[in-house]
């Protein structure tokens, strides 16, 4: 078992690692964003170098962050604040073509783990990744109220 366990945590950083490099290696840039958004690899458990960080969306959950930023606002082209069909605030970001791809290797690497979605350096949301992520759009949930929601949209994606 203990074997078995080494083998999963080295897995897991070798896949880091990988996706780490190839991000790294098709960024695109410096944003000039007024609000920090980045995507990063999580745990429920800890590793060595992971940032212990609590869930907004789920007080009293506390989740362990990598490192290493996968997305960040670069990656963004739009960001809109709205309430959905049942009252429930969230943000839609949508991405660049290259955020997309990278958003698509990042879930792809991810599956089955948790990717933690954050905001000005606090995590958002930690969902685990069922499937691998297609398309230019995304849906973050956890705000207050819409108009917090707006002032944050209104700071994600870069300034043109």
């Amino acid at each position: 078992m203990r074997a078995t366990a080494s083998f999963t945590s080295f897995k897991r950083t070798l896949s880091l690692l990988i996706l780490s490099i190839g991000l790294a290696a098709c960024a695109a840039g410096h944003s000039q964003s007024g609000t920090r958004f980045e995507i990063h690899a999580a745990s429920l458990v800890a590793s060595p170098d992971w940032q212990k960080a609590n869930l907004l969306d789920d007080p009293g959950t506390t989740v362990y962050v990598a490192p290493d930023v996968l997305l960040d606002n670069s990656d963004v082209e739009l960001a809109n604040a709205k309430k959905d069909l049942g009252g429930q605030v969230l943000i839609v970001i949508q991405m660049t073509p290259a955020g997309a791809i990278r958003m698509g290797m990042a879930s792809r690497v991810l599956l089955r783990q948790r990717m933690a979605v954050m905001i000005n350096g606090e995590v958002m949301t930690a969902p685990v990744v069922s499937a691998p992520l297609s398309g230019n759009r995304f849906a973050i949930t956890g705000f207050r109220s819409l108009e917090e929601a707006q002032e944050i949209a209104q700071g994600i994606a870069p300034k043109k």
